[in-house]
């Protein structure tokens, strides 16, 4: 009596090859001397997704996908959070010029008269009509201090705007890596649930002729609906994925995303102390505290300078009808009477801002470093189990189905063996999945701080970016700057 053997997708099929596969790319991934460039992820997986690809291209056409390049040069020109913080940049540079300008003067008309009766202006020597024009001066370098923290605030939001541009672009690194994923593992899924539909038909067909059982059927009916039921929650990822994408790039929330071209996981050769250096002098957020530690300092100077009293010129021209015109002129200072209450408490509110934003400072270095060594370690970790599940895990999970599936076709080994292999292959190659993504959204967060490209995002995206250059001066010393 004839047996029937399940059809099994390209990844089971051959599993000798998959194996010399995965071995082989994982030998590129973990070389003897360290790790270095990994391999494309659809390859250790199993190569299911390879599979379905070539056979959309056999059929005369690729699956869509779009790159992450477009995709983050379209969030650059569009995000409405990066618009925001360029046009309060070029708010602040308009205020320089006004902060260092002279007060308005003023004009004003005046007319004398002696007694209510008639008008008396040509009768009388106190009668008087004319203009007076009164202009403030502030005290000598007043205007300059100013205008300097004005210039300061641009500053400011120029570090705000580099600041809002780096995480918007993690932001759309790391939810395209996720569409990276959730792509890869529908498809898997779907490679699997064809597998497993196979299997339930030929369960079905030994049921049939008295050779196997109502519960191999039963236990294939139920895995398939497992795994339809994981297709909902990675559809319902997908288009949660989609929503953050199309925010980022400012598009209608419901606008369809094609599927994210794969990247080759990058080398891994970073060491921590050189990472966390690189953001200790390159952090957008550091940068952007230290600026504002700057204007406050400014801020304070012109607090400091109130206490000095600012003059008050006027100029008059009075005429008096028939009798000869008068003139005169005036020269008047503000007297700071009540420098104790007013002057000397705004010297300390200034103070009491510049001590706040130094303890700013000092809180955004531990932020920083210890973001950069929490993705490090993410990282790190993500790369040793890609080496461990395309080296060892899916490669002898592979074998495993294989055997499994020969030792069934002869009556050796029981459905449910069968069924077993086949979700504990398919729960590696989505892990592995898994791990390729957050590897990459790791160096994504690791890039935000170092403000450079570490095979995540294509280097030209952060020459784009602009962030106030130059050095932290001596005295913003970042403590915990080398944790």
């Amino acid at each position: 009596m004839s047996h029937h053997s399940p059809a099994r997708p390209a990844s089971i099929i051959r599993p000798a090859t998959l194996t010399l596969v995965c071995l082989a790319l994982a030998g590129l991934l973990f070389p003897m001397t360290g790790w270095a460039q990994g391999p494309a992820p659809s390859e250790a997986s199993g190569g299911a997704a390879a599979t379905m690809r070539d056979d959309a291209q056999q059929a005369g056409g690729a699956l869509p996908s779009v790159a992450l390049q477009a995709m983050l040069d379209e969030a650059l020109q569009e995000n409405p959070e990066i618009l925001a913080a360029a046009a309060r940049r070029d708010a602040a540079a308009e205020r320089p010029a006004q902060a260092g300008s002279l007060a308005d003067p003023v004009l004003t008309g005046v007319y004398r008269n002696v007694g209510f009766d008639s008008l008396s202006l040509g009768e009388e020597m106190m009668s008087v009509a004319g203009i007076r024009f009164t202009q403030p001066v502030p005290y000598k370098g007043k205007r300059d201090l100013r205008a300097a923290t004005a210039t300061r605030a641009i500053d400011v939001a120029a570090s705000r705007l580099g600041l809002i541009s780096r995480r918007v672009v993690r932001e759309v690194a790391e939810a395209y890596f996720e569409l990276a994923y959730v792509d890869e593992a529908v498809e898997i899924v779907e490679d699997t649930r064809s597998y497993l539909i196979n299997l339930e038909q030929t369960a079905e067909a030994r049921y049939a002729v008295g050779e196997g059982i109502q519960q191999d059927v039963l236990k294939a009916q139920v895995e398939v609906s497992v795994l339809l039921n994981r297709l909902v929650v990675l559809e319902q990822q997908r288009s949660s994925t989609e929503t953050r994408l199309n925010r980022l790039l400012d598009r209608p929330v419901a606008t369809p995303i094609a599927g994210a071209a794969q990247l080759p996981a990058p080398s891994w050769n970073l060491l921590l102390d050189g990472l966390q250096g690189e953001a200790m002098a390159s952090s957008a957020l550091l940068r952007e505290r230290a600026r504002q530690i700057d204007e406050r300092r400014a801020a304070l100077d012109i607090a400091r300078s109130e206490s000095k009293p600012d003059w008050i010129l006027s100029g008059a021209w009075m005429n008096r009808g028939s009798l000869p015109d008068i003139w005169e002129v005036n020269v008047g200072i503000t007297l700071p009477i009540y420098k104790d209450t007013k002057q000397d408490r705004a010297v300390a509110e200034a103070a009491a801002a510049v001590r706040a934003s130094e303890h700013d400072l000092q809180d955004g270095s531990g932020i920083v470093a210890a973001a950069v060594r929490d993705q490090f370690l993410r990282a790190e970790r993500a790369a040793r189990l890609l080496q461990l599940y395309g080296e060892a895990i899916i490669p002898q999970a592979t074998l495993s189905l294989e055997s499994a599936a020969a030792g069934y076709e002869v009556g050796r080994v029981d459905f449910l063996t069968v069924i077993d292999n086949v979700v504990t292959l398919l729960t590696y190659q989505l892990e592995y999945y898994r791990q390729y993504a957050d590897y990459m959204q790791a160096l994504a967060r690791i890039e935000e701080h170092v403000g450079r490209s570490l095979g995540a995002t294509p280097a030209a995206v952060f020459g784009r970016i602009s962030v106030p250059a130059g050095q932290l001066e001596s005295s913003e010393v970042i403590p915990g700057g080398d944790r």
